[in-house]
């Protein structure tokens, strides 16, 4: 149904279309909110899918995905429309953003209009946010005056956006809570690069880090939000005590592997089913075409893009075994390119996320792409499912 993902449209005026509203039918401006039998009648579309959540622990994992996130946001609309009962939210980059933000209360309208609050890049990213030609330049010359330092190595700061989903959490929840105080449990993904000093052991790995009620309850969500958004190049490294962290998308793209490993330590024991609904906004792998790598840093975007696609499909097919109690519904909502400082884009996003999950949840195929990724993973990886 959608433009295919190297598409750049998307700037469209979508301001008539809002998830408040929703469902309408049929899906068109001044068209009407359902209720009643209507209501129950658009809920009827998606039995299969309710019927195969029945009886089993439903959690929710968000992929990175930059810009992209209001699509998650869409997920969520739905997925609270179909009153799906989550236990476990699980994020990672922009997911952990939309992931931690409703696991603190917020629910999707709320985050909707968050996002739609966002006027321009430079509210997030601080001056020249759509000229990091500049902005690279600057901080090169604010480097050679200072020297090198962690902190100082991305184009954007990442404590501007940091404080930006402060304000968020104190308007709508009244204050930045730590990972012991969210309503519903959540976990998120972050790389955990050491200390950066010059007496760090050579010997140090860099290592997953998942933040959680488990492993941090004390930590505040904004920290542990900006750890696992922390967008190499693009964003400065997020340091927490001693220790700096990069974006979790580096490590794990779609966080299926981390409820994955959840289940096998409460889960499994206890004999619980667990579906994932697992929402993934990276790419998809087709070739892109010259124009759209004709640059290094275009290049480079592209050769991250193939290793999360390489990370999610490999995860897939370890996570994917529904005979041994554990599955995974794969929505894949993004269907055009957007960039960070691509605002304009955003009434867009929520608009095909909402319609591209529909679409794919719908009726007895809500499978398919969970069955097609295994397919080109078995493929691309040179290797089955064992």
């Amino acid at each position: 149904m959608g433009a295919p993902s190297w598409d750049r449209t998307g700037a469209r005026d979508m301001s008539w279309f809002a998830l408040a509203r929703q469902p309408q039918e049929p899906l068109a401006p001044h068209g009407e909110t359902l209720t009643g039998d209507a209501l129950a009648e658009w809920k009827a579309r998606f039995r299969p899918f309710l019927k195969y959540l029945r009886r089993k622990e439903v959690v929710l994992a968000l992929s990175g995905g930059g810009m992209a996130m209001p699509c998650h946001v869409s997920v969520l609309r739905i997925l609270e429309l179909l009153e799906v009962p989550i236990s476990r939210i699980y994020g990672t980059s922009a997911g952990a953003v939309v992931g931690g933000l409703h696991a603190a209360g917020l629910s999707a309208v709320d985050i909707e209009s968050v996002v739609l609050s966002i006027e321009s890049p430079d509210q997030l990213f601080g001056f020249a946010a759509r000229l990091p030609g500049l902005r690279m330049v600057t901080g090169a010359v604010v480097r050679t005056l200072t020297g090198p330092s962690l902190e100082r190595s991305g184009i954007y700061d990442l404590s501007r956006v940091e404080h930006y989903m402060e304000e968020v959490l104190e308007k709508y929840v009244g204050g930045v809570p730590t990972f012991a105080d969210l309503r519903t449990d959540f976990s998120c993904v972050a790389l955990d690069i050491g200390t950066g000093g010059p007496d760090s052991s050579p010997r140090e790995l860099a290592q997953k880090t998942v933040f959680s009620k488990h492993t941090t309850p004390d930590l505040r969500l904004s920290e542990a939000l900006g750890a696992s958004m922390s967008i190499p190049g693009a964003l400065t490294p997020k340091r927490i005590g001693e220790r700096f962290y990069l974006d979790g998308a580096t490590i794990e793209h779609l966080p299926i592997t981390t409820a994955l490993e959840d289940w096998q330590r409460v889960g499994r024991p206890l004999k619980r089913k667990q579906v994932t609904i697992a929402v993934d906004l990276g790419y998809s792998g087709e070739a892109p075409p010259e124009k759209e790598v004709c640059t290094p840093a275009d290049l480079v975007m592209y050769a991250n893009s193939i290793q999360s696609l390489a990370l999610t499909q490999y995860s897939l097919l370890r996570c994917h075994r529904p005979r041994k109690g554990t599955s995974v519904v794969l929505v894949k909502p993004k269907t055009f390119s957007i960039s960070l400082c691509d605002i304009e884009k955003i009434p867009s996003a929520l608009f095909t996320g909402y319609r591209e999950t529909v679409s794919q949840l719908s009726g007895s195929e809500f499978l398919k792409r969970t069955e097609e990724s295994i397919a080109k993973a078995k493929g691309l990886l040179g290797v089955g499912q064992g």
